[in-house]
Formats: C-alpha cells, sequence, structure tokens
C-alpha cells in the first residue's frame, strides 16, 4: 500500500489532468443515450409465445392499435360535429395511417351513401345500436362514450402521442388514451424524469446520512464523490457504446450512488481515525488502505457478483441491469481507490467539527441483542419467512408498472370500464381452405362461445360477428350460404381500412379474435388457453402479456439459480480474501437469513417475486456481504494483532460498527426517494432493500460477533 500511496503523491499533476479527461470524455457519452421503451425487454429471450406473435405480425401486420375514449354528456348534432372535427385532426397526424370512429365523411343507410353531417343525432344513434362490440358509441353508468380506433404504422413514436393529446385537449372533453404502444411510448417522460431527479435526490440523502455519520461537510462529501462519478463513467460509457437505457436500467445510477458509495464512506471513517490519531497524510493513507483497501476491493466485487449472477435470468432487462449496475459499481470502487487518495495527497481537513451525537447509539443498543437475542430473532425470521412462503406471487404484467395515479394507469382503468379492456389477447384459426366459409364461421362461433362462458373474458371481437351485423342490417334470419359470406367479405374489404383486414387474411387462410380479459393475472391468461386448446382446434393463444406470463411461469426457478450463483462466487471470494473457510461460512450466515426473511415478507406484503422484485435477492447477497466482509476482515485483522478473541471482537464491532450502520441507511433512504417514481416496480424494490439492510445489518452486528465469541480465536483464525 505504501508504493501504491507513494505513486499517488510522486505523479499527482499527472494523475488530475487525466481525471479531468475522463470526466469530459464521460459527460459527451451522457448526452449520447437513448432511451429504450420497448416492453419485449421484460419477456424471455425464447419463447413460444414470442414466436405466435411475430407470426401474427408477418401476416395481419403491426398489431398495435390506440383506442381514444371521449366522454359526452349528450349525443346531439353539437357533439357529433365536434367528433368529426376530432377524427378529422386525429386522422391527418402523422404515423396514423387511419382513424375508425362514429365520425367518418359518410355512413350507408339502407343502401343509401348520406353525408355525415346531414344525420340526424337519433339516426346516427340508432344505425351503430346493432354493431355490438363494434359500435364506437358507448354508455357505461348512464354516461356517452365515442369510441376511435388509432391505426398506427412501425415509426409511431413519441412524437405522435403528444400530437394526439395536444388534439384531445384542444376541446373541452374529458378523454383517455390506451393501448400498448401508447402504454410503452409513455414510459420516456417517466424515465427522464427519473433520470433527471431521482439521481440528484439520492445525493442528497446520502450525503446528509454520512454527514451524521463523518460529523463534517468535506469528508462527507469525499466518502460520496466515487460513487456520483462511478455512475457518470457509466452512463458514459453505456452513451458511447450506443447501448440504450430502459425503465429498469434508468435505475443503475440509484444503485451505483447508493451501493457504490460504501467503499468511500469506509475509506473515510477509517483515514478520519487516522488523522485523529495525529498521522500526516501520507501516513494516514497508507494505514487506511492497508486496513481497509482489501476490504474495499472484496466488497466491490461481492457486490459485482451479486449483479452479475443476474445473468442467469434470460430476459434482456435484466441483463442490461446487471451489467450496467456491475460495472457501474466497479468503476465506483476504481474511484475510490483512484479519486480518494489523489485528493487527500493535498493538505485538506477532513476532522469533525463536533463530536458525533451520543443521543442515538444504534450500535450500542444493537451491542445488547448479541447472543441468545440474536440466535432467538434468526429463528424467529426464518421460521416466519417459512410459514408466509406459500403466499407468495408470481404476478407481473405491463399495467402492474405503472402507479394508480399515473395517466397510464387511470386511462386504462377507463378503457376497461367502457370499452371491456384495453391490452388484448390474440387467438388465431389457421385453416388449409377457404377461411370464408359458413364451416369457418360455425368453428369460430365454437371457440367465442366457449371463451363467453368464462368469467375471466369481457369480450371477445370476432369477424364474422362484423358480417353478420351487416346481413342482418338488409335480411332477415341468418347468412344462408357461403356466397352470401363471401359476398359480405368482399364488401366489407373492398375498403382499405376496414377493420375486416386486421381480423381476417384471406391470402393465409387465418382468422383473429381480439380477447379482453377480465384482468392480467397468469391464472386468468392460463384459463383462457386451457379453454381454448381443449377445443383442438387449429388455434394458437398470444400476446405481450402471455410474453410476461412465460417469464412469471419461470421466474421462481431462474432466482434460485441466481442465488446460488451469486453465494457460491461470494464464498469463493471470501475463503481466498479471508484465508479461512470457517470465518467465510460464518460471514455467510447473516446473509443466508436475509435473503430468507426476503422471501417471508413477499408473502407478509403481497409484494410479487416477480422480474423487477427479483433484482434484490441477488443485490441483498452482493450488498449485504459487504458487511460481514468487513467485520470479519477488521475482526481477523485484530484477532492477528492481539491474538485474543475477546479483544479482537470488542475492537472490530467499535470499528466497522459506525461505518456499517451509516452506510445501511444510506443505502436504505437512499433508495428511499424510489418511492417517489412514477413506477411502481421502483416503489417495490425501495421497500424490499430496507427489510434487507435492516435484517443484513442487524444479524451482522448481533450473530456474527457471538459465532466468533463461540467458536473462539483459534478456530476462527
Amino acid at each position: 500500500m505504501r508504493k501504491y500511496t507513494n505513486t499517488i503523491f510522486t505523479h499527482k499533476r499527472i494523475l488530475f489532468v487525466l481525471f479531468i479527461i475522463i470526466n469530459i470524455f464521460a459527460l459527451l457519452g451522457v448526452i449520447q443515450i437513448k432511451l429504450d421503451t420497448d416492453f419485449a425487454s421484460f419477456s424471455p429471450d425464447e419463447s413460444i409465445y414470442k414466436d405466435r406473435l411475430e407470426e401474427i405480425e408477418d401476416i395481419f401486420g403491426e398489431l398495435n392499435q390506440l383506442i381514444v375514449i371521449v366522454e359526452v354528456d349528450d349525443i346531439n348534432r353539437e357533439s357529433l360535429d365536434d367528433m368529426k372535427e376530432l377524427q378529422s385532426t386525429l386522422s391527418s397526424i402523422d404515423d396514423i395511417t387511419y382513424v375508425q370512429g362514429a365520425a367518418p365523411e359518410q355512413l350507408i343507410i339502407n343502401g343509401n351513401v348520406i353525408e355525415y353531417n346531414d344525420i340526424p343525432a337519433d339516426t346516427v344513434i340508432n344505425y351503430y345500436s346493432n354493431f355490438g362490440d363494434f359500435s364506437p358509441i358507448k354508455e357505461h353508468i348512464e354516461t356517452n362514450y365515442f369510441v376511435f380506433t388509432l391505426f398506427i404504422d412501425k415509426d409511431f413514436s413519441n412524437s405522435s402521442i403528444t400530437d394526439i393529446e395536444d388534439s384531445l385537449n384542444a376541446n373541452d372533453y374529458q378523454s383517455y388514451i390506451s393501448g400498448d404502444s401508447y402504454n410503452q411510448l409513455k414510459i420516456t417522460d417517466y424515465i427522464i424524469r427519473i433520470l433527471l431527479i431521482l439521481p440528484p435526490l439520492a445525493i442528497i440523502v446520502i450525503f446528509l446520512v454520512f454527514r451524521w455519520q463523518m460529523g463534517a461537510i468535506k469528508p462527507t462529501l469525499l466518502s460520496v464523490l466515487p460513487a456520483g462519478i462511478g455512475s457518470l463513467w457509466t452512463f458514459g460509457l453505456i452513451g458511447w457504446i450506443g447501448n440504450e437505457v430502459s425503465i429498469l436500467t434508468a435505475v443503475v445510477p440509484i444503485f451505483i450512488i447508493v451501493i457504490g458509495s460504501a467503499d468511500g464512506l469506509h475509506f473515510m471513517s477509517h483515514y478520519q481515525d487516522s488523522k485523529a490519531e495525529g498521522k500526516s497524510n501520507h501516513e494516514s493513507l497508507v494505514s487506511t488502505l492497508r486496513l481497509v483497501g482489501i476490504p474495499m476491493i472484496v466488497t466491490t466485487l461481492t457486490s459485482m457478483a451479486g449483479f452479475l449472477s443476474l445473468l442467469t435470468i434470460s430476459t434482456s432487462s435484466i441483463k442490461d441491469l446487471s451489467l450496467y449496475s456491475a460495472i457501474g459499481i466497479l468503476l465506483a470502487g476504481v474511484a475510490t481507490w483512484y479519486v480518494l487518495p489523489l485528493i487527500l495527497s493535498n493538505d485538506m481537513n477532513v476532522a469533525r467539527k463536533k463530536a458525533a451525537s451520543k443521543k442515538i447509539d444504534i450500535a450500542k443498543g444493537l451491542r445488547k441483542l448479541s447472543g441468545i437475542p440474536s440466535i432467538i430473532l434468526a429463528v424467529l425470521i426464518v421460521v416466519v419467512s417459512i410459514i408466509s412462503y406459500p403466499k407468495i406471487n408470481t404476478e407481473f404484467n405491463m399495467l402492474m408498472v405503472y402507479k394508480e395515479s399515473t395517466i397510464v394507469s387511470i386511462n386504462a382503468e377507463k378503457a376497461t370500464e367502457v370499452n371491456g379492456g384495453s391490452i388484448p389477447l390474440y387467438v388465431t384459426l389457421a385453416k388449409n381452405d377457404n377461411i370464408i366459409s359458413l364451416d369457418t364461421m360455425d368453428e369460430v362461433e365454437t371457440i367465442i362461445n366457449e371463451l363467453n362462458n368464462l368469467d375471466e373474458v369481457n369480450k371477445v371481437i370476432n369477424p364474422f360477428e362484423l358480417m353478420n351485423i351487416v346481413y342482418s342490417n338488409q335480411f332477415l334470419g341468418e347468412i344462408p350460404n357461403d356466397m352470401v359470406l363471401n359476398n359480405i367479405y368482399n364488401n366489407l374489404s373492398s375498403d382499405p381500412n376496414s377493420t375486416i383486414h386486421d381480423l381476417i387474411s384471406y391470402d393465409d387462410n387465418t382468422v383473429r379474435l381480439l380477447i379482453f380479459p377480465s384482468d392480467l393475472n397468469n391464472d386468468t391468461l392460463g384459463t383462457i388457453e386451457e379453454a381454448i386448446d381443449n377445443l383442438n382446434l387449429e388455434t394458437s393463444v398470444t400476446g405481450v402479456q402471455y410474453l410476461m406470463k412465460d417469464l412469471n411461469d419461470s421466474i421462481s426457478q431462474m432466482q434460485l439459480n441466481s442465488i446460488i450463483l451469486a453465494l457460491g462466487i461470494v464464498l469463493i471470494m471470501l475463503v481466498i480474501t479471508l484465508k479461512s473457510f470457517k470465518i467465510a461460512f460464518y460471514s455467510l450466515i447473516p446473509i443466508l437469513i436475509t435473503v430468507i426473511s426476503l422471501y417471508g415478507f413477499l408473502g407478509i406484503s403481497q409484494i410479487p417475486l416477480n422480474i423487477t422484485t427479483v433484482i434484490i435477492f441477488s443485490i441483498t447477497i452482493g450488498v449485504g456481504i459487504d458487511y460481514a466482509v468487513h467485520f470479519s476482515s477488521v475482526y481477523k485483522y485484530y484477532l492477528k494483532e492481539t491474538n485474543n478473541n475477546e479483544m479482537a471482537i470488542d475492537k472490530a464491532y467499535s470499528n466497522s460498527s459506525r461505518p456499517i450502520i451509516a452506510n445501511a441507511l444510506g443505502i436504505s433512504l437512499g433508495l428511499s426517494i424510489m418511492v417517489l417514481s412514477p413506477l411502481t416496480i421502483h416503489f417495490n424494490v425501495s421497500m424490499l432493500m430496507w427489510v434487507s439492510m435492516i435484517v443484513s445489518v442487524v444479524l451482522t452486528l448481533t450473530l456474527l460477533p457471538f459465532i466468533f465469541k463461540k467458536r473462539g480465536g483459534k478456530k476462527n483464525a
């Protein structure tokens, strides 16, 4: 450590210049970052539902549509004219190919083409009253709604959403927008808000917590600085290599700042203690690096291991979060070794301005729990977790991403109330011969009847129902034969903008049904798919939500693999670092119980175990083990120095408890700012992190000293 410190002192001017250049380069990379709003990143890398979706897109083209719902008090000539103007305005927006609604230029009534402006309101209402689910005029709880279906092309973007919102805001009607594309593109606004607001707030919170620990502003700033630099370097790298930031990776800066600050805190705490003993800057740096240098390397590597273990989860969003966070933690660790000694090589006063407050001595309180109370606590945690484990659910769907207060969630709820749903599932029926036949219509009717018998289905959009409506508006009875059916189809398909093209592919002999489920829960989707499969027809079921269900079904096993990998890597690192399998194994016990406690908390709180919450388990292993590493390393250091087990435990506790508690509080409070995120997934992560940090710290500072005391110094050494 002395050679490294000498190098810093000798070449500090060159190192300062290099530091400035690196930061400028990183800033240039940050401004090149692009955003990823595609929910497909939450799907498994391989999925039969994904293959089916791609097949449907090949047949029918762009699947995504938007639903715009406009609420009106009365349907009269004035409101009809307003809707006609709105439909025309929406149709003129770039990347909207066609708008289907209640106000076209003309309507065909009784075989006559009539200009829309000349049709009385009652006639329009009566005309659409026979259209059933295809009617663009709905009534719900004595309120009237106009429903517009917007067909979009592949270039549809966030600017198009803004144009739609501006068009709707230009009138005095309450309106709602929903649909897959809308839900995904609105993420852009939320990601930008998260990136601009939450990381700075995390830094402020960490600063305030560390200020309580450090007792002065300068050492506090230096404690947080490496993590902030690591975050900057990481996002600069992301920008330069051209990768994108999603709703999951948007919180990577928070993870880096909050978790990566641990090394800075431990470094500055021990440097501050060395300076208080009257040592010079140079000797204080040497002493600090000797005491915490290796533990800092280990904690950096274990935190990285926790994140990298998430690579076993086969979805791109988690893999990106895993890599970005691991790189960020590494860079924060590098910054601690590089930047802090560089700055402290100058004569800087980092002494406390006042003694630490003794009003609340958490470390002293925890010390009283060491011994039998810690054993009782550990057993209680395990028992409660085992009892709560069966209550865990693995739900995750697109709408669960958003808080109920967000505009996306409010709009989706209204779309479900008025239109039966906002996110459809797809059932396709393929035939070898002509798809336009009464036989096919009968098969589709069989499917519809089966689905309508399910409580899990709100409604089904069926193209043959549309053809029946057209026929019944002109004749009595049912469609008599294939020839009449084909004539109706030909008339409908002659309009290039007709809905029939989105539901029937004549060339591919395929019919597509749109199912609007009562909810997007795993059991609901499973029931619908089972009902379709039991019919033994040439059908297949898919949809964006089935991609997520596919992941939900396998998340428990993937998470278990991730946990085993993380624990294995961490144990190997501890053995290598501590040079003692026993100490390494004992250090792992608090984190094992912490992981178990997370399962219990999920069961009690009913926060789902899904693609977003699963990351906390690996993070807990990687971060929570840092406290055990810090305590065990200092314990082993003093055990070697004093050859007295009791004294080594006391010194380890007095030297490590303060920074461990401060860091845990910093991480918990720092991640608490995620409750301000508009996304539920971030709120859940914050809650789970509180649980993991509290349990991890309490067990490290109570159970671990008791274990070392019982085993004895010679056995541990």
